[in-house]
């Protein structure tokens, strides 16, 4: 039987940290309770948590100061960490919390429903991480020589940390884009978003110049960005510069190879990764799986994001 994930939860009062494992209780969960900052670094040494629950205000040591000492531990630099609190609500303390590194900042009382929403998102990042770890370290006991596929899974181990550290997709898109274009020297790299009417897909984030965020194509557009949004579906073409009908993307080039991902949230679509390079031939069946399993990151970005505007 696997290990349940771990949640770490760190309250001086007794009562509160009763009530919060009591909510935490829907979630198939191991909870692990500390009364002070100096107990909750000494259980980050003894477990691996997925995410932190933590008070700001506790005598000694405060919730600001123990999440400064946890991001100056390489165990627990990018661990994800709210902040709870029923004295300090106001925007200086929401402010200060942020800065600390925490991802978000609750005020006492919270609706249980919105904070078990955040923890899920947090929970599904960690297991997937926690699958690519498990199956990069899998390739290296094997002594297998690290193939293309197994940097795909580390790359995929990479956009997981940026996820769970970054919520401002303006942010954070940017930089899963460089890190999936630098890795596998693609040419073009891109998010498109489906807009509310459903009418119309808009550059979200962009690895080029010749094209600038805010850029739109209509859903009904040819090419393959448009053709995975409205299909669902995946959308090749490894001849792209010598098939005749192949429709290249408004203000770009004409290049080798072109696959589009849709972005999937349970059944709907809400938009496509658009990946090009130079090559024909440039994507194999495993390459697409691959580039599959960073586009579902892609779209926990997304959602994360998105939960998270909502609550603010």
């Amino acid at each position: 039987m696997s290990e349940k994930t771990k949640i770490l939860i760190v309250d001086d009062k007794p009562e509160n940290l009763f009530a919060l494992e009591k909510i935490l209780q829907k979630l198939d969960v191991q909870v692990c309770q500390a009364k002070s900052g100096n107990e909750a670094l000494g259980l980050t040494l003894e477990h691996e948590f997925c995410m932190a629950i933590v008070d700001v205000q506790m005598p000694e040591m405060d919730g600001y100061e123990l999440v400064d000492l946890m991001r100056g531990n390489e165990i627990t630099a990018s661990l994800p960490v709210i902040f709870v609190s029923a004295i300090f609500s106001d925007e200086y303390h929401h402010r200060k919390g942020y800065d600390s590194g925490a991802v978000d900042f609750m005020s006492k009382p919270f609706i249980p429903e919105i904070l078990l929403s955040k923890i899920k998102v947090f929970i599904e990042l960690y297991n997937q991480r926690k699958k690519l770890q498990d199956l990069v370290e899998e390739l290296n006991r094997a002594n297998l020589t690290l193939t293309r596929h197994a940097m795909q899974l580390e790359t995929s181990n990479k956009i997981g940390r940026q996820i769970t550290s970054i919520l401002d997709l303006k942010q954070l898109l940017p930089q899963i884009l460089n890190i999936i274009q630098s890795q596998f020297n693609y040419t073009f790299v891109s998010i498109w978003l489906v807009n509310d009417a459903r009418d119309a897909i808009i550059l979200e984030a962009s690895t080029s110049f010749d094209v600038s965020s805010g850029a739109s194509i209509p859903m009904s557009h040819d090419g393959l960005v448009a053709k995975s949004c409205r299909a669902s579906e995946v959308a090749l073409e490894n001849k792209a510069s010598t098939t005749a009908n192949y429709v290249p993307t408004p203000g770009m080039r004409m290049v080798g190879s072109e696959l589009a991902l849709p972005l999937k949230i349970q059944n709907e679509t809400i938009g496509a990764l658009d990946i090009q390079s130079e090559r024909p031939q440039a994507f194999t069946p495993e390459d697409v799986i691959a580039l599959d399993t960073l586009a579902s990151q892609i779209v926990i970005a997304v959602r994360n994001a998105r939960l998270y505007s909502k609550a603010k």
